[in-house]
């Protein structure tokens, strides 16, 4: 008596891999991932703020955290905006630039006004917040 394997044939197996391959690329097209990388820029820009600062504070001289509102850099590191993530600052801490200096002691220099950072992509926004007198950064 001779025993049948049951089993999928290859040109099944193939069709199924074929239809994944179609519908992953379907669905990837979907997702819009401007809204993760708004999300991920947002913590970046708390994280520069607070280096910023925290710098300032160790090495006991001003820091600047420049460029809020395209590629943030602080101390020569620079962290470049993601495509489709906009950032604006308000009120701006000077008329020309959107950089916040911070003094040997943590506290902010350039600014006067409690300062909102948004951070928008996809359908996500995100705003930060800069407290003046102290440089406290939160959400």
């Amino acid at each position: 008596m001779i025993k049948r394997c049951q089993g999928f044939t290859l040109i099944e197996l193939v069709m199924i891999i074929v239809i994944l391959g179609i519908l992953s690329a379907y669905a990837s097209s979907r997702l819009d991932f401007a809204g993760h990388d708004a999300s991920g820029y947002a913590e970046i820009v708390k994280s520069s703020i607070r280096l910023a600062q925290k710098l300032a504070i160790a090495q006991r001289r001003n820091m600047t955290v420049t460029n809020l509102t395209g590629d943030i850099s602080v101390g020569g590191a620079i962290n470049p905006i993601p495509d489709g993530v906009t950032v604006s600052v308000d009120p701006a801490p000077t008329p020309t630039a959107t950089s916040i200096t911070f003094n040997a002691l943590g506290q902010p220099i350039s600014i006067t006004a409690l300062t909102t950072i948004t951070i928008t992509g996809g359908d996500i926004s995100r705003v930060i917040f800069l407290e003046p007198e102290t440089g406290y950064v939160h959400e």
